[in-house]
């Protein structure tokens, strides 16, 4: 691939369930990007990437997908007060790359078409979809609280969220498929990624303001786009189907589908065949034997072995002495 791209999409791979995640997500990536326009990229922290598996690397290798290193991750947890998984991914977007628009993408997740990134982010700056649940910082004296942070006063924006009781609420957007614009329409780069970890961190340094620091990532989307007046573009369900919380897609509705629990994917059939599918077709005949028994603590293999059968290869038969 050429050094630079109009997309390029991201993830991390940091631990052997993320690795396990990757090797589902990375083959889809692998069919559907176009690769003309887009292209992926692995991120993995310093202090990890020794330890990546053969099988994971192979997968990566043969996709095209190169293995990069999270800036800045040989300081243990810093620039986090504490260890923090999620703030990988932010570190990650902090990075520069060459490309016009970037994509975060968890892990967790597969596509089941091709999706073109640049048109769904049309002319925003920050495009995501709407969470499906509240979370903890989430009520109103607590969005008060983040955006005065930031100088802000509360935005007039309110959106649905999608699941439960689809309370009406203040801008809140799942963190697990991020598009966002690199360069401005004169090239020069917009710090998105930069401003939205540093804004993150604000919000980890004010402590009680936020209530669980696992949601910092996506507590700090919404005001990031109200503080650079680009408020966050809302896409549709299909681009962030969770299918934990709202089962099976019927074929039209879901372009990237979000499992959260590998063990959710298994009971897919569809979508786990079509993972399972594109992983084969890429490294071969054992592949998935393979996939099962390197990852077997981390996939649910008892949800998973009845697709199995579908993808064996048996064993050559031995010359007789």
């Amino acid at each position: 691939m050429a050094n630079s791209a109009g997309v390029e999409v991201f993830f991390v791979v940091d631990g052997p369930r993320l690795e396990a995640q990757a090797c589902l997500l990375v083959p889809t990536l692998r069919a559907h990007l176009d690769a003309r326009s887009q292209r992926a990229v692995a991120y993995v922290r310093s202090d990890y990437i020794d330890k990546i598996d053969p099988l994971t690397a192979e997968v990566l290798e043969r996709s095209g997908i190169s293995l990069r290193e999270i800036p800045h991750t040989h300081l243990g947890h810093l620039p986090w007060s504490a260890p923090y998984p999620q703030g990988n991914k932010l570190l990650a977007a902090a990075d520069e790359r060459d490309c016009e628009v970037s994509v975060f993408m968890d892990t967790d997740m597969v596509l089941a078409r091709p999706v073109n990134f640049a048109r769904e982010l049309g002319r925003a700056q920050i495009a995501a979809s709407v969470s499906d649940y509240a979370s903890p910082g989430t009520d109103a004296d607590s969005w008060r609280s983040h955006y005065a942070l930031f100088g802000l006063d509360l935005p007039e924006q309110r959106v649905r969220l999608r699941g439960g009781r689809r309370l009406t609420t203040l801008p809140y957007f799942n963190a697990g498929l991020v598009i966002f614009r690199e360069a401005d329409a004169n090239g020069d780069p917009t710090g998105i990624g930069r401003s939205w970890l540093e804004a993150a961190l604000l919000l980890e340094k004010a402590g009680d303001a936020v209530a669980d620091r696992t949601f910092i990532d996506q507590l700090a989307l919404p005001i990031l786009g109200y503080k650079i007046e680009a408020p966050v573009k809302k896409l549709a369900q299909r681009m962030n189907f969770n299918i934990q919380a709202f089962g099976a897609a019927p074929a039209s509705a879901a372009d990237i589908v979000h499992y959260h629990n590998i063990g959710v994917l298994w009971q897919h059939a569809d979508h786990a065949r079509n993972a399972l599918a594109e992983l084969h077709a890429l490294i071969g005949p054992d592949g998935i034997e393979r996939f099962a028994q390197t990852f077997f603590p981390h996939i649910k293999r008892k949800r998973m072995k009845q697709y199995l059968p579908e993808f064996a290869t048996p064993l050559p038969r031995r010359e007789a002495a």
